[in-house]
């Protein structure tokens, strides 16, 4: 990890676990010492600040998501206009607000059930911060419940065969994934040639209709279902976990929000803020252009870091600072441009029930102190969440 006693010479490394449990010392450097970081021995400069990463991301003709390399699954995170407002229409009119604030009631309902189950001494994600939008998500897509396990294991070796394919990996981590994809891609085969038969009120019959107009091929729509079940789950997923160990750590501010349910809204929003669930965006240069004083050529990558850009002193006052009643306008904790998340209200409104229910159905919350909680860290560390967050629970 760097420090501000250190140097250049030391170098931002990505793989360093403490920089995976913790990165936001790291940042602090990177921001104050080299906000455009040159990675040692790779054509890939590393972005911290508000400010340039803002103007990265809302400028796609200069910096594009388009990295030369065919991911299919990732297809609309990595393309540019055309091609990306055509996918992003297409599935914009599958995904609208209106549906997914139709989603709420069954929301509440999936929540109270998974709190329901948990006992005095649970951990919190595979108890609850998982099962709630991989349920969630499974619905919406008109994926069998009895399928959730397995969607979930599918959907992760999805994404790392993903990056497996930018070349980050080892052999028998990519033979695994590829695996996982496959199964998945066979499964979902199946589920969209029954709702070609028999269209339902779900995302795969919605996507299916946008095919027959001739706006989306059969691998597209695969492939949107693909993105659909790991954007939907694991970013979702990290935002509860990391907004639940918060709470665990802080007992004013869970018992402020139990007497202040209004403000749990604000909490979520603070939350992505504070802890945005994904880590990294790339963007590639279409020309040489000046950051930060910084010249770099054409066909650069940057990797832009949102967590950095949403704790810079020059945006927000005191940003280290958990603050409910902040200004939370300009956070980048869902991106921003053309490639803002489209699930962004979904998350929030997962999030707002998710926490409501909590809050209302326990006295009091606390880590445990006999089970260390483990942050994810390793190939996955692109995200920031928890592996396992075990928990002390009193109802009431």
């Amino acid at each position: 990890m760097i420090h501000p006693s250190q140097g250049y010479s030391t170098g931002f490394d990505l793989n360093d676990p403490d920089t995976q449990r913790d990165p936001y010392p790291s940042y602090r450097w990177l921001r104050e010492h080299a906000p455009v970081y040159r990675i040692p021995g790779a054509p890939m400069w590393v972005l911290s600040r508000h400010e340039d990463i803002s103007r990265v991301l809302r400028d796609h003709r200069t910096f594009s998501s388009n990295m030369g390399i065919d991911i299919p699954i990732m297809s609309l995170v990595m393309k540019d206009p055309p091609d990306h407002e055509r996918l992003r229409k297409s599935l914009g009119r599958a995904f609208t607000p209106r549906q997914i604030q139709h989603l709420a009631p069954r929301i509440e309902m999936i929540a109270e059930t998974l709190a329901a189950e948990m006992d005095e001494r649970s951990e919190f994600i595979s108890a609850f911060a998982d099962p709630l939008p991989i349920t969630v998500i499974c619905e919406m897509l008109g994926v069998p419940t009895e399928q959730r396990a397995a969607m979930k294991q599918w959907s992760r070796d999805a994404l790392l065969a993903s990056f497996a394919a930018k070349g980050f990996g080892t052999p028998e981590q990519l033979a695994r994934a590829t695996r996982g994809l496959e199964a998945l891609l066979a499964y979902l085969d199946q589920v969209i040639d029954i709702h070609q038969a028999q269209p339902r009120d779900n995302l795969i019959s919605a996507l299916i209709a946008v095919q027959r107009e001739g706006l989306l091929s059969r691998d597209e729509v695969r492939y949107f279902c693909c993105l659909l079940l790991i954007a939907g789950h694991e970013t979702t997923g990290n935002l509860l976990g990391s907004g639940m160990a918060i709470l665990a750590e802080n007992t004013e501010l869970w018992t402020r929000l139990k007497t202040q349910p209004e403000q749990i809204p604000g909490f979520v929003e603070e939350t992505v803020r504070t802890r945005p669930p994904l880590q990294r965006i790339v963007r590639r240069t279409t020309c040489a252009v000046e950051i930060a004083g910084v010249q770099l050529p054409a066909d650069a990558l940057l990797m832009l870091l949102p967590g950095s850009a949403n704790r810079d002193a020059g945006q927000w006052s005191a940003p280290d600072e958990f603050a409910l009643d902040r200004d939370h306008g300009g956070h980048l904790g869902f991106g921003a441009g053309i490639h803002y998340c489209l699930g962004a209200p979904l998350a929030r409104l997962e999030g707002r029930i998710a926490f409501e229910v909590l809050l209302r159905r326990f006295r009091t919350i606390r880590l445990d102190p006999e089970r260390p909680s483990m942050p994810i860290t390793g190939f996955a560390s692109g995200s920031l969440g928890w592996e396992t967050l075990p928990l002390c629970l009193e109802r009431g």
